[in-house]
């Protein structure tokens, strides 16, 4: 740690604790000490003074050093059926990465479209868009931008914005991908995860879809007219390029057997009501977490991933994950939660939903711009969810707000990998992102709420 780390974590922990000094008489001892673990956890999480790993492994042992939970408590949302979720979904991925079937998907739709350059960028981003949804945003980020890199650099590009349009959009499109199922972005999975621990309210995998796949294609379009408006370019047409169409060998050919068979059970785990009665058959019933649990299995069994392969899950994420959940069991158990709420609510003032919903979505996506998605999204959820059951707004929206919101920063590298992935190609500079990324953020957070407003309700 260098000397400014340590200094911020001074800082932090002298203010824990001075919270808890000064809030002795307006609230309990309980409710005290799990704010001194909420102040410690979102401030490391938002400077990283310490890896992200320790302060998420330093969650679970606050709350039992300080006597708010006992430790197994306090450890057991770190395999709550979210993260066998998503190290699924990660396994799935790895399984799609290592036999190159996401680069077969994407050669075999891009090496079809015509010149037009802008229709040259919208299939980019639709096919990044479909690629997220089943794969982590950061793969699909990488994979789609090394291929578009292969078209910009044979482009005669006189003011240089066709590279950051398309740059930028393959990453904001990967974002937006993310939000449309369970296993895109981790903050949708933590929001259905909190909803069913929390009010016992269950978001079947195509139940989200419902709510997340509308924005995603409203976002793809926005995004699309945007960057084009942001940052025009004189480049109309590209050269033809024929991108190689391989046969799909055994392997990818097994690995894309267990891709569908993971969507097709996800989708119908819990049809809705009308298409159960036409076909007369309410679906499966198992979980999107139970069946994700098969796919991993199946692709161990089947050989198509081996155990050393199982290292290269994003387990840091699983751990922030598990981390952000034990951190809203502590603030239910301690009545922080409904103490914070309270605060909220004053803000409302039990004033309209517009005003609920606007305060949560913009508070959700401010959070978001300084910390991580996850790390905003396990702080965020569990205080939106409790000021659901004190508002007029549903907690289930106000929860679906908060998952969507954390993950709409378009501003900042730091903001999502897939921005930080474009930022480290050297074709955008950080004032690029900056000047679509402010307009994009205000118009991903308008939507967010008039849908919130007027489809999810």
């Amino acid at each position: 740690m260098d000397s400014r780390k340590i200094v911020i974590a001074f800082v932090l922990i002298s203010l824990a604790f001075l919270s808890y000094e000064m809030t002795g008489g307006i609230l309990s001892v309980s409710e005290r000490k799990a704010l001194i673990v909420l102040i410690l956890a979102a401030g490391l999480w938002t400077t990283e003074a310490i890896p992200l790993v320790a302060t998420s492994l330093a969650v679970p042992l606050l709350q039992t050093l300080l006597e708010i939970q006992e430790l197994k408590p306090a450890l057991s949302p770190f395999f709550d059926p979210v993260v066998m979720l998503l190290l699924g979904g990660f396994l799935l991925a790895i399984a799609v990465e290592k036999h190159d079937l996401d680069e077969y998907f994407a050669n075999q739709i891009i090496s079809r479209v015509g010149t037009n350059a802008r229709l040259v960028v919208l299939v980019f981003m639709l096919t990044t868009v479909f690629l997220s949804m089943w794969i982590s945003n950061t793969a699909a980020t990488a994979l789609m931008l090394t291929m578009a890199l292969r078209f910009t650099d044979r482009i005669r590009d006189e003011l240089g914005n066709f590279a950051k349009i398309m740059v930028l959009s393959i990453a904001y499109s990967a974002t937006v991908g993310g939000l449309a199922t369970l296993v895109g972005t981790t903050t949708c999975a933590m929001a259905a995860g909190f909803l069913r621990d929390l009010i016992g309210h269950e978001i079947t995998f195509l139940g989200w879809m419902y709510y997340g796949l509308p924005i995603t294609l409203i976002m793809t379009t926005v995004i699309w007219l945007v960057l084009f408006y942001v940052f025009p370019t004189d480049v109309k047409r590209i050269p033809e390029f024929e991108l190689e169409r391989d046969t799909l060998e055994l392997r990818q050919r097994g690995t894309l057997m267990v891709f569908v068979l993971a969507i097709v059970m996800w989708l119908t785990g819990k049809l809705p009501e009308p298409l159960a009665i036409a076909l007369g058959w309410t679906g499966h019933g198992m979980s999107s977490s139970l069946v994700a649990g098969i796919i991993a299995v199946l692709l161990l069994v089947s050989g198509l991933i081996r155990e050393r392969d199982i290292a290269n899950a994003n387990w840091n994420t699983l751990l922030l994950i598990g981390a952000g959940m034990s951190l809203g069991s502590v603030m239910e158990v301690s009545g922080l939660m409904v103490r914070i709420s309270e605060g909220l609510l004053s803000l409302t003032g039990r004033s309209s939903a517009l005003v609920t919903i606007t305060i949560v979505t913009f508070f959700g996506l401010g959070i978001s711009i300084i910390a991580s998605n996850t790390a905003s999204a396990g702080i965020f959820l569990p205080i939106a969810i409790g000021l659901g059951g004190t508002t007029s707004v549903s907690p289930v929206v106000l929860a679906i707000v908060v998952g969507i919101s954390t993950s709409l920063d378009f501003m900042l590298p730091v903001g999502t990998p897939p921005n930080a992935i474009a930022y480290s190609t050297g074709r955008v500079s950080m004032g690029d992102m900056m000047k679509a990324g402010v307009l994009l953020d205000l118009m991903g957070a308008l939507i967010t709420i008039m849908l919130a407003l007027f489809l999810w309700s």
